[in-house]
């Protein structure tokens, strides 16, 4: 998910959690639930930087451990000198237990947001290269941003006009929304996977084409938490389609949209077995090829069907002479490539 999302989670864990710590306390929280997405650096370098560093390295159980001491030891760095000025009222108690236990917490949120997105995400990084993906929620889910938004920034307004009243506030600033926001965020979440697990369950019900199915994955829409595009897998045929929103009509499969899969050539077969392929089909979780004739040999594209819509979706591609040999092998932004 996008940073923001992240950063506004991690502030309303401090808040609702640990309301009686310091500024400094919470800034290491938000550090804690917001590093990991340092990867999107990747970007700078390239493509092929890009797919093998996001959601990897940073985004893994190592990752997140690393993530935590980063966090932990910027909130030890920061520490106020002896002498230096205080404001009114006893310190708030901050021991190393207590930091550890927050930055583990938001750091672990991160990674549990993500790996409920459809980017995938490699947990067990460096040990096994498997993505996980639960596709509950969008990159960007504009419903989750709100709900956080509200909880953490309205509070405040109210503190304001009480200020102004001279109203003396019982409970810590801000712990209330924020524990509310995070409530309905659960109750959101909840929403979300049983509406998932209904569309998955109406995609695999179906056969497509004539054929039945192998795999199947159903995609959150970017707007509406009842709207689910799915990706279906058969023998011979990669098929899209949209699922009505719940309860407005009966799902068509005879309206998906289908490709068929390339057959097995010796073009394709050497295209597969390059470093560029390789890399691309372990992140890659509905890869479609295409093979077509160049004037020089031959052209084999991979994409991935549930990344192919986003702004930054990859591509291998890879160039062939006449007798099957690879000239050429890359990984390429998807938008970039202009199939025949």
């Amino acid at each position: 998910m996008d940073p923001a999302t992240h950063a506004l989670t991690s502030f309303a864990l401090a808040r609702g959690f640990f309301p009686h710590h310091s500024w400094r306390f919470a800034a290491s929280v938000v550090l804690a639930g917001t590093l990991a997405d340092i990867d999107l650096l990747t970007l700078l370098f390239g493509p092929s930087a890009y797919l093998s560093g996001r959601l990897t390295i940073a985004h893994s159980v190592v990752g997140t451990v690393l993530v935590i001491a980063v966090a932990a030891a910027f909130f030890l760095s920061t520490k106020p000198k002896n002498g230096s000025p205080q404001k009114a009222g006893p310190p708030p108690v901050e021991s190393f237990s207590s930091i550890l236990l927050a930055t583990s917490f938001a750091a672990a949120v991160h990674l549990l947001m993500d790996s409920a997105a459809s980017g995938g995400v490699a947990l067990l990084w460096p040990f096994r290269p498997t993505r996980f993906a639960w596709d509950l929620f969008p990159e960007i889910d504009p419903w989750i941003l709100a709900l956080l938004f509200v909880g953490i920034f309205l509070p405040e307004l109210f503190r304001l006009v009480s200020s102004e009243i001279g109203t003396k506030q019982k409970s810590p600033c801000g712990r209330n929304g924020a524990m509310v926001s995070l409530a309905l965020l659960l109750i959101y979440a909840g929403g979300r996977a049983a509406l998932h697990a209904s569309a998955v369950t109406q995609f695999d019900a179906h056969s497509y084409r004539g054929e039945s199915t192998r795999r199947v994955a159903a995609l959150p829409d970017s707007l509406s938490p009842i709207i689910w595009h799915g990706v279906v897998e058969t023998a011979s045929q990669i098929c899209t389609a949209d699922l009505p929103a719940a309860g407005t009509g009966h799902f068509d499969s005879e309206s998906a949209t289908c490709v068929h899969k390339p057959e097995e050539s010796v073009a394709l077969n050497a295209a597969q077995k390059t470093q560029s392929a390789q890399e691309f089909l372990q992140a890659a979780r509905f890869p479609k090829a295409s093979v077509d004739a160049t004037a020089d040999g031959f052209e084999v594209v991979l994409r991935d069907v549930v990344q192919n819509e986003t702004l930054h979706a990859l591509a291998a591609r890879i160039l062939l002479d006449r007798s099957g040999r690879v000239a050429r092998q890359s990984i390429v932004w998807a938008r970039h490539i202009m199939l025949r």
